[in-house]
């Protein structure tokens, strides 16, 4: 008996062990997401707000649209308005709730790294994607849309299909798909690589499951609103068109550059994502997760849409597996050098401590420059909503924050809401003339303007048709003033 103590006393210890580790993970995604949410709670930008005023429409009755009576699809994610409106219904605010999904699933996200690195025996690469997904200045910029919500579910797909769950992969890319319509393109990666792998047919209940999904939504869509797809998308090609706009791959370069590289921290991470391409194109499984990167990102490119700071998440998904692929194959190196399980371990705490020290600078920076627009975009818009009637429409060029405060029916300048606006827009012309051109044809009976921002609309149009200053906002934090012109009606 006395000789069996110490062996259970081992067992005992290993088990607790075993135990830690798998319960690790998931201490560490709870202790993100609720660290994200007192940092990031109140984080807001413009345009999920409009998403927010579907959802809020929704919820009250009026339907499935930002301005009463007008059946047009201008929000890129109809089943994330879908769960705001349910989440409304409860009694819960818009915002926040967005917001604590956001963080929620960046925190998944990161578990499904894990969970990956695990099942295609890469712990170190998972690990780093645990840690670095969640935590990344990028995608914590993007809390408040359903950038976060719509990655999660696409890193779950990846998951579900790693363990060979394949009608769970069903499930949740269609239910991507529905979050963003270019989830379409995480199925193809996944059906390409069932494939190339497996060698035989896609299993037909998983086919059936996903189109199942899908189809009620396009065929509700193509009903109500006359058309499957976002009018969002063609208003964004057309911006892409204006003179001085830049595009997709170009601000891609230019995020990299101005808001990475150009800090000695985060250079750390190019350097491992350069090792971890050649780990990825040889026959590894995480070729899954950057294929699907690489193809979004020519996607986005040969659509020559304008460019958008949250449009970069997936590529941002793609990036963080390469840095975790290039700290595998460092880690590797090295136990193969040195066989001294003690050295490795240091060897990738050291990469863990040297990825995550400029990640914190950069979140610390974040939390001390929100958005300057919130504050005096809400201002306005409650100004709107006390000081204007019902049936007033408004004219602005975003339409985001002060359009879902004000709550009425607004007209976008840069073509979100209407099309035809956004058919103004193209290489011979720019925001003022779309605004004239819109003003012009729909009348609104309130202008709101940043000062100087649209001069022929505001110095020249407006005050031809009798335009009169109504009230002037002022925000020490925001450049501007913004000015509520009162115009008689024609």
């Amino acid at each position: 008996m006395r000789a069996m103590k110490p062996l259970m006393q081992h067992k005992n210890r290993t088990a607790l062990a075993h135990t830690l580790i798998t319960w690790l993970p998931w201490l560490w995604a709870l202790l993100v997401a609720v660290w994200l949410f007192r940092w990031f709670g109140t984080h807001g930008y413009d345009d999920p707000f409009i998403t927010y005023r579907y959802a809020e429409n929704i919820a009250a009755g009026i339907g499935f649209v930002y301005n009463r009576g007008e059946p047009v699809l201008s929000t890129t994610t109809p089943l994330y308005a879908l769960i705001l409106a349910g989440a409304r219904l409860l009694g819960v605010d818009i915002p926040t709730f967005s917001n604590g999904l956001g963080v929620a699933s960046l925190a998944f996200g990161g578990l499904a790294f894990w969970g990956l690195g695990r099942v295609w025996r890469t712990k170190v690469a998972g690990c780093m994607g645990m840690l670095l997904f969640p935590l990344f200045p990028l995608l914590v910029t993007t809390l408040g849309s359903e950038v976060a919500f719509y990655l999660a579910l696409v890193l779950g797909g990846f998951w579900a299909y790693a363990q060979q769950r394949y009608i769970a992969v069903a499930v949740l890319l269609a239910l991507a798909t529905l979050v963003r319509a270019d989830g379409v393109l995480a199925a193809v990666v996944v059906a390409v690589a069932f494939l190339l792998q497996r060698r035989r047919p896609i299993p037909g209940r998983a086919v059936f499951v996903y189109l199942g999904l899908l189809l009620p939504w396009f065929l509700f869509a193509q009903l109500y609103f006359g058309a499957p797809f976002p009018v969002t998308l063609a208003a964004k090609r057309r911006q892409g068109l204006m003179p001085g706009s830049e595009l997709f791959l170009p601000g891609l370069f230019a995020q990299a550059r101005n808001n990475y590289w150009a800090f000695p921290g985060f250079r750390a991470m190019f350097v491992l994502a350069g090792a971890g391409i050649p780990v990825a194109v040889w026959r590894s499984p995480w070729l899954l997760i950057v294929g699907w990167s690489a193809l979004y990102t020519a996607a986005y490119t040969l659509l020559g849409v304008t460019s958008y700071f949250w449009y970069y998440g997936p590529v941002i998904v793609g990036f963080v597996a390469l840095v975790g692929l290039g700290a595998e194959a460092l880690a590797r190196f090295v136990a193969h050098s040195w066989q001294f399980r003690p050295v490795v371990a240091a060897t990738v705490l050291a990469i863990a401590v040297l990825v995550l020290r400029p990640v914190y600078g950069g979140l610390v920076y974040l939390q001390a420059h929100p958005d300057t627009r919130t504050g005096i975009y809400r201002t306005v818009g409650e100004w709107l909503q006390a000081n204007t009637q019902p049936a007033d429409r408004i004219g602005m060029l975003e339409v985001g924050m002060i359009g879902y405060y004000a709550q009425r029916p607004m007209l976008d300048f840069a073509g979100l809401l209407q099309p035809a606006v956004a058919q103004q827009l193209g290489p011979a012309s720019s925001y003022d003339d779309a605004a004239v051109w819109a003003f012009l044809q729909y009348r609104p009976a309130y202008l709101v303007l940043q000062e100087g921002a649209l001069p022929r609309l505001q110095g020249q149009v407006a005050v031809q048709h009798g335009c009169k200053p109504a009230h002037t906002f002022r925000d020490p934090t925001y450049a501007l003033p913004i000015v509520v012109l009162a115009c008689p009606p024609p």
